[in-house]
């Protein structure tokens, strides 16, 4: 049975607390002149009042929390302390949709060569009106066409340390407890971000799919095991085919998570779908030595009609719903009963059901209501880089119910 509109709408309520309204405008600051200058800008613009926050630990958690996010940054550096680095990285993210405007009364306490706005009303609501579009205004990036010498930057970009990873936080929904980060790659390269849907494909076809992952994978040990006894929670990464098929997989996975206090249980493997599966024998060959070691394995980007639903029933540990069709399923009567179906099959052979997407309170509700387990996308959070999950995490359980 569908679910109807006064059963989303319940469950829209019980999650509401959950989806951060975004602030026009996010001050941080301890100073008074800016204080004043940013509230007198704000007002010049019409918007609603600003929020404050007086460390760059409280802005970092506004930032980092569930939602889109505040449209403007108003910061000033003196108060960011520490976290300046921390902010300006979670900023960087591409699915980050606030605009940074630096503001100081005193310039001789910013950081060398940085410049910044006087604490003035004038050219503060001038730049917040040159960025006025809202949360959408950032265009998505486009795929970059990469020189021919892109292979081998890359190779040389794993040595020079120009991968970094940003990890997104997966939800259980039945009591929304995070359960575990998805690890993402990205390539920083000569300090130019370049888009996972062109460097990932550039791997695998080069022969670096292995270097990469190894990187990743040990670079999420090492970030996630400084979180491990504050946060608890696990990771799962992705690999290509070829690489779930190579023997020595689980040696070099215990290899790289080795000194992060991460469990093989914590570690989930996420089957990317670049590569047609021949060979349906040593999948499940596959599949078993990474459950017998304590890995599990989760079939990624699962659509409608998938031409992979022969193989659920190999022993996956679960499957992702695609972005695509997680969106669907408010207004797709069809997919709605296709996925009831493999829900009620994976969950009898003990699977999970991991939904994508999950961007706003109505695909809450119709996922939830559909017994889907576990819930990622932005109503949950973001990519973030490592040392802004503590932020979230504080956020995420400020917002849950008594």
């Amino acid at each position: 049975m569908d679910l109807d509109a006064a059963g989303a709408a319940s469950l829209a309520n019980r999650v509401g607390e959950y989806r951060r309204v975004p602030e026009q405008v996010l001050v941080l600051t301890r100073d008074p002149a800016v204080m004043t200058a940013a509230s007198a800008a704000v007002h010049h613009l019409r918007g609603p009042a600003p929020t404050f926050a007086r460390s760059g630990r409280e802005a970092l958690a506004r930032l980092a929390g569930p939602g889109l996010g505040p449209h403007h940054l108003l910061a000033d550096p003196a108060a960011a302390g520490t976290s300046w680095p921390h902010l300006l990285a979670t900023l960087a993210e591409p699915s980050a949709r606030t605009c940074l405007v630096v503001v100081s009364s005193n310039h001789a306490s910013l950081p060398h060569g940085m410049g910044a706005l006087p604490a003035e009303a004038g050219p503060l609501a001038a730049a917040m009106k040159n960025e006025r579009s809202g949360p959408a205004r950032k265009p998505e990036p486009k795929t970059p066409s990469l020189p021919n010498t892109a292979a081998a930057d890359l190779a040389a970009g794993l040595t020079r340390g120009e991968i970094i990873v940003r990890y997104q936080p997966v939800v259980r929904m039945r009591d929304r407890r995070p359960v575990m980060v998805e690890a993402l790659a990205r390539w920083q390269r000569q300090s130019v971000p370049v888009p996972p849907d062109a460097f990932m494909p550039l791997a695998e076809r080069s022969g670096l799919a292995r270097a990469l992952s190894i990187v990743v994978a040990s670079r999420a040990g090492v970030e996630l095991g400084r979180l491990h006894d504050q946060l608890g929670i696990g990771v799962s990464i992705n690999l290509p085919l070829a690489m779930l098929l190579q023997q020595d997989l689980v040696s070099w996975l215990h290899k790289a998570l080795r000194r992060s206090g991460l469990r093989p249980a914590q570690v989930s493997i996420e089957l990317t779908e670049t590569t047609e599966v021949r060979d349906v024998s040593t999948l499940r060959r596959a599949l078993l030595r990474l459950r017998a070691a304590g890995y599990g394995v989760l079939l990624d980007d699962i659509i409608l009609n998938d031409e992979r639903e022969r193989f659920f029933h190999l022993p996956f540990a679960g499957f992702k719903l695609d972005r695509s069709l997680v969106m669907s399923l408010p207004d797709d009567a069809r997919a709605r009963q296709e996925v009831r179906r493999l829900t009620r099959s994976a969950h009898r052979r003990g699977q999970l059901i991991i939904a994508e997407g999950v961007s706003d309170l109505r695909l809450w509700a119709v996922t939830r209501g559909m017994g889907i387990d576990h819930a990622q996308g932005f109503i949950v959070g973001r990519p973030l880089p490592a040392e802004a999950l503590s932020a979230w995490w504080s956020s995420w359980r400020s917002r849950q119910p008594a």
